[in-house]
Parts: structure tokens; C-alpha cells; sequence
């Protein structure tokens, strides 16, 4: 090619600024043109506006004739009123037509005969008003039968169509010089450009052809070092993930508690998934509510604090379930998905172990973050660690509690109370809920020891505990106190409520009797005190307190009741 190769530099300048003058060219003949066209539309929109005047004039007319013929016919006064109204109508569209056509003598000099037409017609038209007036409307109608008035309308007929044609010459001559101008300009235009287009192309193959090798090998080297680049990135975060996930497990092995394994899960997912956020949830031994634990970084998808296992897909399944751009949108109804928040992907993990669910991991992130299915596989990883540590705890948990039972009544020992009431008690507090205890004692329990034997005694004190687990809740506690006193721990319960089932506890056990040789023994009854948190303390020695203080008010009030502290 010409100015394609290196020797011919100084073509290449000498190409462009021809190039430039042809251009600075058409762009002085295109604004040239656009002024001769601009020029052109007044006079066109002049004469359609004469024209319009010209109409304006005629109808204007017509309206007076119209007003004045209604009038004769009618004899009304407010005919006479629309006519006299019409008349100052159409001497103003004279006087606008006239205005319009003084540039132009020979238009102007038809504008004033119209104008002079029309006045005529106007006082003949008013001539027959007045003769109406004076003389009544037959006379009128006569005289305008007679034929007055009908050469000065057919005048002023041919001066409007007079008028019109020479506005419409005036257009043609108007539309063939604009043509003519316009196919000059064109001509003149599609040189101009075209010719530099040419030169502009051919400058344009020569840079091409010379840069395009450079740029070519350019984007390579730079699509290598951006492969490079994520290659280490993704090794040093998959390296990174599989050395916290070791470090993870080990930890997990060593939690003393739930709540401390959730706690830790949450802050590894936090660590390994920064964008990411969701919860921990563990399901309530009675399997029919999940609670959230853990929570970690900012949920795009929040989900609710309490869940039902039914409004998980993935515990009703039994597997994860995932939603995104490439997982379909059915959302879990526990998650509350918000019109116009930024789009994201949810994750459920469900924790389960030897075919038992025990809670629920939820992540959600962004769908334009930088995850990808390796941390999908990670989430699964820590939920499949989770659950195992789950089931240790819950297995440790298990002979602990075992440890703390009442043999005889089958309920929780005093040891227990004070463990569980404490963390009762801060979980309620966290969560701005109430928290009752009701203290036992069993009525005259000494003179029935003394009166039956102590083997009976026994035997009254365990059918009670049956009694009491019974009527208490999953997450209800009951214990033996010591002797024949007895406490139960009722989360979640206002004063109200705990009165209510410290009565139906008392009438369970008043209505209890028990067989021991051969011989059935009782009922006893019972008295019971009633403290709830916050309004009779804070703290599990003063609900304690002040519930074996209201249990004393009650023996001393007659025994078999219940007294609130």
C-alpha cells in the first residue's frame, strides 16, 4: 500500500492536509447552505401564513354574513349581539393580513382593495341591520333577497383568490430555488467528504497495519499476566481456605459448648468470606423450631431469628439448597427476600448426623463478588465439621445432664438449676423476653412421712416429678430443689403466664395419689411462689429468693396456693 510504509511519512501529512481543506470546505458550504435554507423557510412560512390571513379574512366574513343572516331570520337580540361582536373580528384580520403583505408592494396593494372590499360588504351588512331595525326584519329579509350585497362578496372573492395564487407562485419559485440550491449542495457536500474519506482511509489501512501487530502482541502478554495473576490469587486463597478449614477442625474439637462451636464457625466464615453474611441456627430438642446462634458479616438476604424446620428447603430435604443466577430464584420462606436490594446468593447448609437434623448454616454474598463454587464446596466442608461436633457436644451434653437428674423424682438436681437458670436468664435478658420460677413445696409432706413411712414418701415425691414433667415444656426446667420443695425454670414466661401454670400445677398435684401396699395414699397439696424477670430481680439468687419468700407467704396464708413475689 501507498502510505503504508515508513518512506512514505511525508505523503501521509501532504494526504491529510488536503484532506482538512476539503473538509474545512464542506463545512463552510454546509453552513452556507443551511443560511440560504433558513433564509428560504421564512419566505415559505411568510406566504403560508399570508395565505392563512387570507382564510382568517374570508371566514371572518362569513361569520359577519352568518351573525347577520341569523339575525334577519331570527329577529333575536343576541344574534344582533354575535353579529356586532363578529364585525370588529374581521376588520382585525384585515388589518393582520395587511401588516403581513407590506413587504411586498403587489400584495400589499390587493391587501388594501381587500380591505376596502370588505369594508363594503361590512356596511351593506350593516345597511341591512339598521334597515331591520328601524323598519323590522321583513324588510330585511327583502332587501337581501333583492340580491344587495352579492357583487361586493363575489369582489372580494376574487381578490382572496387573487391573492392566494401569487403566494402560491411565490412558493414554487421558492421550492425550485431551494432545490436547486440543495442539489448543489449536495453534490459539493458528497465530494468534499468522499474524497477525504478516501485520503482519511487509506492514512488510516497504513496506521492500522503498522500498529497492529504491536497491539496484537500487547493484549496477549497482558491476558497472560491477568491469568497469572488470577491463577495465584485463586491458589493462594484455596491454600489459604484449606489451611484455616485444618485449623477449624482442630478448634472445633475443643469446644465446650454449643454455643462456643457456633460462635467459632461464624467467625471462620466471616474470615474465610468477607463479603458474605447469614447465621448458625440449632434445632431445639422437640425438633419443631431453629434458633439462631451465630450471626456473621452483613446478610443481602436476612433471614428470620426463629424458623420452623418446614420453612427451610434444605431441612426438609435433607440437603443444601442454593439460589443465584445460575441456581434458579426459589428462595426459602424463612429468608425475606426486599424488592430492589442488589441481587445475591443464598446457601442452607443443613446439620445432620446419623439421620437427625440438628440446625441450619445460611450464607448469603453477592451474585458480582469474587466467590466462586470452591466456596460453595468450603460452606459444605464446615457444615459437614459442624455437625459432627454437634453431635459430640450434644453427646457430652447428654451424660452431663444424666449426671445432674434427681434419681428419684427423674428431674434435674439442684446443680443443674444453678448451671442453667444463669444462662436462662442472660438469654432472656439478650433477647428482651421474661422469665418466671415457681418454688414447690409439698403441704404437710413431714406428718405424711411420719403417718405412711418414708418408703411412701418416696413414692409421693417421685409420682410428683412425673407429675411435674408432665406439665412443664421442652425448654422448661424442672428440678428438685432438696427434700420436698421443687423448682421450675419457665423461659420465656410473663407473670401472667407463670401464675396460670403454677395453678394448674398445683391442682395436678393436689388431685395426685399414689398405691403403696396395697393402699392408696393422698392427695397432698401444694404451695408455690412465683418470681419473674426483670420485675423481681436480675439475678438467679434473687428470682430464688424472692420466690421461696412468696412460697412461705403462702403456707403461712393457708398452704395449697400460690403467692407472687
Amino acid at each position: 500500500m501507498l502510505l503504508a510504509t515508513p518512506r512514505s511519512r511525508p505523503l501521509r501529512f501532504a494526504a491529510f492536509a488536503v484532506a482538512a481543506v476539503l473538509l474545512v470546505g464542506v463545512g463552510v458550504a454546509t453552513v452556507w447552505g443551511i443560511r440560504g435554507f433558513a433564509r428560504s423557510a421564512e419566505w415559505v412560512e411568510h406566504s403560508y401564513q399570508v395565505i392563512a390571513g387570507i382564510d382568517a379574512v374570508e371566514t371572518s366574513v362569513r361569520t359577519v354574513e352568518s351573525a347577520a343572516r341569523g339575525y334577519r331570520l331570527t329577529d333575536r337580540p343576541e344574534q344582533q349581539a354575535e353579529y356586532l361582536a363578529a364585525v370588529p373580528a374581521a376588520l382585525a384580520h384585515v388589518a393582520e393580513l395587511e401588516a403581513l403583505t407590506r413587504g411586498d408592494p403587489a400584495q400589499s396593494g390587493r391587501a388594501r382593495e381587500l380591505r376596502a372590499s370588505v369594508e363594503g360588504r361590512l356596511g351593506e351588512l350593516a345597511a341591512l341591520v339598521q334597515l331591520q331595525n328601524m323598519q323590522g326584519a321583513e324588510q330585511a329579509r327583502l332587501s337581501s333577497m333583492a340580491g344587495v350585497g352579492l357583487g361586493e362578496t363575489t369582489r372580494l372573492a376574487g381578490l382572496a383568490t387573487r391573492m392566494r395564487a401569487a403566494e402560491r407562485a411565490l412558493l414554487d419559485a421558492s421550492r425550485r430555488e431551494t432545490l436547486l440550491r440543495a442539489n448543489f449542495l449536495i453534490g459539493f457536500i458528497a465530494l468534499g467528504i468522499v474524497l477525504p474519506l478516501a485520503l482519511l482511509g487509506l492514512l488510516l489501512a497504513g496506521l492500522v497495519q503498522e500498529t497492529r501487530r504491536s497491539r496484537s502482541l500487547e493484549r496477549e502478554a497482558r491476558q497472560a499476566m491477568r491469568d497469572l495473576e488470577a491463577t495465584v490469587v485463586l491458589s493462594d486463597r484455596l491454600s489459604e481456605q484449606r489451611r484455616s478449614l485444618g485449623v477449624y477442625a482442630g478448634l472445633l474439637q475443643s469446644c465446650q459448648s454449643l454455643d462456643e462451636a457456633m460462635t467459632l464457625t461464624a467467625s471462620v466464615i466471616a474470615e474465610l468470606l468477607p463479603d458474605s453474611g447469614g447465621r448458625c441456627y440449632t434445632l431445639r430438642s422437640s425438633q419443631n423450631m431453629a434458633e439462631s446462634t451465630a450471626r456473621f458479616g452483613d446478610e443481602l438476604i436476612p433471614s428470620e431469628e426463629l424458623l420452623q424446620p418446614q420453612d427451610c428447603w434444605a431441612l426438609r430435604r435433607g440437603q443444601p439448597h442454593r439460589t443465584g443466577e445460575e441456581h434458579g430464584h426459589v428462595h426459602c420462606p424463612h429468608l425475606r427476600v426486599e424488592p430492589g436490594r442488589p441481587k445475591a446468593w443464598s446457601l442452607c447448609v443443613p446439620l445432620m448426623a446419623q439421620g437427625t437434623s440438628l440446625g441450619l448454616l445460611h450464607v448469603t454474598g453477592p451474585e458480582n463478588g469474587n466467590g466462586h463454587d470452591g466456596d460453595i464446596a468450603l460452606l459444605e466442608a464446615i457444615g459437614e465439621q459442624l455437625s459432627l461436633a454437634m453431635v459430640n457436644l450434644q453427646l457430652r451434653e447428654t451424660l452431663r445432664v444424666q449426671s445432674l437428674r434427681d434419681p428419684l423424682t427423674g428431674l434435674f438436681n439442684r446443680r443443674y438449676l444453678e448451671e442453667n437458670l444463669h444462662r436462662e436468664l442472660q438469654r432472656c435478658e439478650r433477647r428482651g423476653l421474661p422469665l418466671s420460677v415457681l418454688m414447690v413445696d409439698v403441704d404437710h409432706f413431714k406428718r405424711f412421712n411420719d403417718e405412711h413411712g418414708h418408703a411412701a414418701g418416696d413414692a409421693l415425691l417421685s409420682r410428683i416429678g412425673q407429675t411435674l414433667q408432665q406439665l412443664t415444656r421442652d425448654e422448661d426446667i424442672a428440678c428438685r430443689y432438696g427434700g420436698e420443695e421443687f423448682t421450675v425454670v419457665l423461659p420465656e414466661a410473663d407473670a401472667a403466664s407463670a401464675r396460670r401454670r403454677a395453678d394448674e400445677i398445683r391442682a395436678a398435684i393436689g388431685a395426685t395419689t399414689v398405691s403403696h401396699l396395697r393402699k392408696t395414699l393422698g392427695p397432698n397439696t401444694a404451695s408455690i411462689g412465683v418470681a419473674t424477670f426483670p420485675n423481681d430481680g436480675d439475678a438467679p439468687a434473687r428470682l430464688l429468693e424472692v420466690a421461696d419468700t412468696a412460697l412461705y407467704r403462702a403456707k403461712s396464708e393457708g398452704r395449697d396456693r400460690v403467692v407472687s413475689g
